[in-house]
């Protein structure tokens, strides 16, 4: 578990904001993450391995680097708050071949990763209805804590007992917003009263902003409390 200390240092830097969700206080990263100090679990979300290799086969003129650097800024988080469980919110692999096209080195360092926790939980997705066999880590089309759905997509509660709230993927928000004298965009947090949404963490993964008619909906109407991830820090808008 990470060291108090260092969270109140990340948060006197700008990069953590500590906020109340489903009754529940929660630490969000600017670096793109979630932890949940009581159950000492560090969420991740729509990491999207091999788009890269994907896009190339299309002609896409972009370098084949994504899933490395992706898992060189996990282990980064990791052995930072140092995580008794760690979650994986779908779309972990950008689409179904690509456990065929990711690089042994790179099946190596995630494995090193799963390894190095008590527990590992791949949550499917819509690209990814099947994780890689070679990969450790357990595979889960969701799930529970305290009350709190953690799934890929929006589901409705009332199918799940005992739940009040839902911690979901798939949906990538972005803001834009003007910050001092320019506008700056980033990947985003969407809070409210029952559902939060988790931006990105994989290097190529676009974005829906966040005050799409698309996002707006699943939060009715009321608005949600928007946290924009800028150069690793994070703002509360």
């Amino acid at each position: 578990m990470i060291n108090v200390e260092i969270i109140k240092n990340l948060v006197l830097e700008n990069m953590v904001i500590p906020v109340n969700f489903a009754q529940y206080r929660m630490v969000l990263d600017g670096r793109g993450v979630l932890y949940w100090p009581k159950h000492d679990v560090l969420v991740f979300s729509d990491l999207h391995f091999e788009k890269g290799s994907f896009l190339t086969q299309f002609a896409h003129p972009l370098p084949r680097f994504d899933t490395k650097e992706t898992i060189h800024r996990m282990m980064g988080l990791v052995q930072q708050y140092q995580p008794k469980k760690v979650i994986c919110l779908g779309d972990s692999f950008h689409d179904g071949n690509a456990g065929k096209r990711i690089e042994r080195k790179e099946i190596e360092a995630i494995n090193t990763l799963v390894e190095g926790v008590e527990q590992w939980i791949w949550i499917l997705g819509n690209h990814d209805p099947d994780i890689p066999e070679q990969l450790l880590g357990t595979r889960n089309h969701h799930l529970i804590l305290d009350g709190i759905l953690f799934v890929h997509e929006p589901e409705v509660l009332e199918q799940y007992a005992h739940c009040h709230a839902q911690v979901v993927g798939h949906y990538h928000p972005k803001t834009r917003y003007r910050l001092v004298n320019q506008y700056v965009s980033g990947k985003s947090f969407c809070v409210g009263e029952t559902l939060l949404l988790m931006p990105a963490f994989g290097k190529y993964t676009g974005g829906l902003s966040s005050d799409d008619p698309v996002i707006k909906k699943l939060f009715g109407n009321a608005s949600p409390q928007i946290l924009m991830s800028y150069h690793h820090k994070l703002y509360m808008l």
